[in-house]
């Protein structure tokens, strides 16, 4: 039998080694954002370029507030202008505002560790290190490395700070009425973020059934229902003012199938290895494992209630929010194939997914601590072999991003030069009729490639922007 001190010793010897994963894993993201820079949009990053091209105002609000795909996002594109106005549209504030936004989410469920969970030394270690490997792992490297999806990663930290509000708000609800008086503030803060979520993504439009539902099950004052009620469906009637509905391509008989299929691949992948060919069987076991864990939480989720386990609310309503965007995502995506559900994008929700379900076992552990300290360091062992082994696949990620950007780089080029690749073009442009129009524009204001200083020296005499050596120093022979 091993003693209790040795255990207390190794338990806090893993916390400190899951903390230090988690650190690297967020400098291994900060490393693979610079190594695959480029200053060209990519795609649907390149909306507010070719709206001011054609001579729209993006900062109209029918521009703001017109339809992306099936997405309304004002808050995106709010950030896609100050790239634009302020930064060239070089993609460098996006690519920063997708770091911070990810390290702010960090922060938020590292602060309900602390406060709602109570959680401190080894545990709370433990929790953050496992946060931030899965905030900032290398398989969702497009969100990572894509300027347009300031758009993806914020509603996580929005659904995760209207979720705070609301259980701040439940928690001076049930303090003396002393203790009350500043309550309002913690609802204005779930009300807030939810809206933020709802005008970043389709996805936040979740959060108003969820934080009526929330609202009811922990017996909240009338009023506050009523509250989540009434923003949630004027939120809603003007969000789908004039929704133009994107169009299926499946049939009403292939829908349910396909989207189950789809949505536990969408959440088993992260389990499996970025490498073809992919894994599809296996994908959906552990997809469908991981979706009954999260229907059994639900099942729990009175009883955590009742024993005022506010981390464990918090964690369980954020995992349901997840399982929403996933079958959202599934509904709009599963006649394309399941292959898509495999997509790095999609990694972002999954990854938060299994961050709940992780932090809500290291909950469960930490909970019987009193009794023995075997689950909480079982459950160490686990998260830290985890870790070990996804830094044996982080290469294929870093890969792809570095050549991602490598061909965006030579499609700059291509622009800079004049050189009609079209290949390469279509590759990093929605529309090749595009080019005319956004090349002037670009050129004119000094945009992206061409705020570069060596764009400006194409055209020029060599000897105005270098110095020459006389012609006797030169030798050499092809």
């Amino acid at each position: 039998m091993l003693n209790k001190g040795f255990i207390s010793r190794a338990i806090n010897v893993c916390s400190y080694a899951i903390l230090l994963a988690g650190f690297i894993t967020i400098a291994s993201c900060a490393y693979m954002m610079v190594v695959s820079y480029s200053s060209l949009p990519y795609w649907d990053g390149w909306v507010q370029v070719n709206y001011a091209a054609d001579g729209g105002n993006p900062f109209a609000l029918e521009w703001l507030w017109s339809q992306l795909n099936e997405h309304r996002m004002p808050i995106p594109k709010l950030f896609l202008l100050a790239d634009l106005h302020w930064f060239h549209a070089t993609q460098v504030f996006l690519l920063s505002s997708i770091f911070v936004i990810q390290f702010l989410h960090l922060l938020v469920l590292s602060w309900s560790m602390w406060v709602f969970g109570g959680w401190r030394g080894a545990v709370w270690r433990t929790g953050v290190g496992l946060a931030a490997f899965c905030l900032f792992c290398l398989s969702q490297w497009e969100n990572l490395t894509w300027g347009m999806q300031v758009c993806f990663v914020l509603p996580g930290l929005f659904a995760s700070l209207s979720f705070v509000g609301l259980l701040a708000y439940w928690l001076r609800s049930n303090q003396p009425s002393g203790a009350r008086s500043s309550n309002w503030k913690y609802l204005l803060l779930s009300i807030a973020a939810a809206l933020g979520a709802t005008w970043s993504y389709v996805n936040g439009n979740l959060l108003w059934p969820m934080l009526v539902a929330a609202a009811v099950l922990l017996r909240l004052r009338l009023r506050v229902v009523l509250g989540y009620v009434i923003a949630g469906a004027l939120s809603a009637v003007l969000y789908f003012n004039d929704y133009t509905r994107p169009l299926n391509p499946m049939s009403f008989t292939e829908m349910p199938v396909n989207v189950l299929k789809f949505l536990t691949a969408y959440f088993g992948s992260s389990w499996i290895s970025g490498d073809f060919p992919y894994r599809f069987r296996l994908a959906e076991a552990v997809g469908l494992i991981g979706l009954a864990v999260s229907c059994f939480l639900i099942w729990r989720l009175w009883t955590y209630v009742r024993n005022c386990r506010t981390l464990s609310v918090q964690l369980v309503l954020i995992s349901v929010f997840c399982v929403g965007t996933g079958a959202l995502t599934s509904i709009g995506r599963a006649g394309f194939g399941i292959i898509w559900a495999f997509n790095s994008r999609y990694q972002t929700v999954s990854l938060l997914f299994w961050c709940c379900l992780g932090l809500l076992l290291l909950g469960g552990a930490s909970a019987l601590q009193l009794r023995s300290s075997l689950p909480l360091l079982l459950s160490q062992v686990i998260f830290f072999a985890i870790m070990l082994v996804a830094a044996r696949y982080a290469k294929t990620p870093l890969l792809r991003a570095r050549v991602r950007g490598f061909k965006l780089n030579a499609a700059a080029m291509a622009l800079v030069t004049s050189v009609p690749d079209a290949e390469q073009l279509r590759w990093a442009l929605p529309r090749l009729d595009y080019v005319p129009s956004v090349v002037r524009y670009m050129r004119q204001w000094r945009l992206s490639v061409f705020d570069e200083p060596n764009s400006w020296l194409l055209g020029k005499p060599l000897e105005s922007v270098f110095k020459l050596a006389p012609s006797s120093e030169c030798t050499g022979e092809l």
